[in-house]
């Protein structure tokens, strides 16, 4: 069984998920722009309910 990944260009989106106790599993250069990182997480129910929260946490700011 093969374990899925999501890729997060965000960094505040990734810093939020780490925040929460995701540990990413790699970083590396986004290959279409050299002046930007891009942030790996294993896939899973709880990161994706986590970036829900994140998207509703951030409209409750304006």
């Amino acid at each position: 069984m093969e374990n899925k990944t999501i890729v997060i260009t965000q960094s505040r989106m990734a810093g939020w998920l780490m925040f929460n106790g995701f540990g990413k599993v790699n970083e590396r250069l986004d290959l279409k722009d050299q002046n930007r990182v891009i942030y790996i997480f294993n896939e899973s129910a709880q990161l994706r309910e986590t970036m829900g929260k994140y998207n509703q946490f951030k409209a409750n700011l304006v």
